[in-house]
């Protein structure tokens, strides 16, 4: 049979138009490397039941702080130490109350008969007992002059999505380490609580590279997020850097690496700081009703002062060790067995 020669270059340009969209797969395998040390990447297959589990024992948590003030005269040359309770009852200064806030992420880790406990970063829960502000003075003296005191008379801590989640207490704090745990003990024995029962990791076992899951709150939202280690054992308590987004609210939130795939999660710490730099700006000058006195629109002609803000770096997250959390436990053992919390049942389902 005779093929024209128009006819064999149009069979042979579609040949190599063929060849040419023509794709190389490589089926690689979805089993994840079984070397027991902490994955450097997403786990294949599997499913989220057990990020779900986990999700149900991280909680919001808000904290707050009543304070009542005394605003002391410049021409009474008040200082520090001639303030005490009769001098400033007897005064007639005048009196306001104010309250300070704050958000942060709590991890459920204990639940026995009526008492429960969480987990979360001191910085959150811990607030000055005493205020003081001075006045600016240009006298050569060593003496300050104190503008306001202020006291604090109560403090109120709430774990959002929980009944009875009011009334909780600090039972043991260390504001080196930044962990606190907060308890109470419920009126009758709650429903629905989900501890934390999942293995407790080693952070001195990350490595450069190592995926973790992080679990908050930040701007009140719960969240799942992921990041990167960096920096793993960056010191004595095997703390470390994670590149993921932190925000206000994330602080306590829980850092959970992979150890030979899904569903294998540990816990390996928690974030609870965010690297920052300190700005100078000016600001006006204090109104007696806060900054909602300050009119807008127009040009602001009173004093103003400096004062101190900070920039935050995105993506470069501190994270507290498991290591510091099981120590810091071990280290308040009889605080909180004197409160009826029973160190053997930590991070253990309850027994009913």
């Amino acid at each position: 049979m005779k093929i024209s020669t128009n006819l064999l270059i149009l069979i042979l340009g579609l040949g190599i138009i063929t060849f040419g969209c023509t794709r190389h797969v490589v089926q690689t395998s979805p089993v994840s490397i079984v070397d027991g040390r902490y994955d450097l990447a997403f786990p294949f297959g599997g499913n989220a039941d057990a990020l779900k589990a986990i999700l149900k024992s991280v909680k919001l948590i808000n904290a707050t702080a009543y304070y009542q003030s005394y605003l002391l005269p410049r021409s009474a040359k008040i200082t520090y130490r001639d303030i005490n309770p009769t001098m400033l009852k007897q005064g007639g200064y005048e009196k306001t109350v104010f309250n300070d806030f704050a958000v942060g992420t709590a991890t459920i880790i204990y639940h026995q008969n009526k008492r429960i406990a969480v987990l979360t970063c001191a910085h959150v829960v811990n607030f000055a007992d005493t205020l003081v502000t001075y006045y600016k003075t240009t006298e050569k003296s060593s003496n300050q002059y104190v503008h306001r005191i202020s006291f604090k008379k109560r403090e109120k801590f709430f774990i959002a999505d929980m009944r009875q989640g009011d009334g909780f207490q600090v039972i043991a704090t260390d504001p080196d380490l930044d962990l606190a745990v907060l308890g109470k003990q419920m009126l009758f024995p709650p429903s629905k609580i989900t501890v934390f029962d999942y293995p407790l990791g080693h952070a001195q076992e990350l490595e450069w590279g190592n995926l973790v899951y992080l679990i908050g709150f930040p701007s009140g939202k719960k969240m799942i997020t992921t990041g990167i280690v960096s920096d793993p054992n960056r010191n004595s308590r095997h703390d470390f850097l994670v590149d993921a987004l932190f925000n206000r609210g994330f602080s306590g939130g829980i850092a959970l690496a992979i150890r030979d795939g899904y569903p294998n999660f540990e816990w390996v710490g928690v974030v609870n700081a965010v690297s920052a730099d300190n700005d100078i700006v000016l600001v006006p000058n204090e109104f007696k009703n806060g900054f909602n006195d300050l009119p807008v629109n127009t040009p602001y002609e009173g004093e103003v002062f400096a004062s101190n803000r900070k920039r935050i770096n995105y993506g470069i997250s501190f994270g507290i060790s498991i290591e510091s959390i099981r120590g810091f436990l071990a280290d308040h053992r009889l605080e909180l067995e004197n409160r009826g919390f029973q160190m053997d049942t930590f991070f253990r389902k309850p027994t009913l």
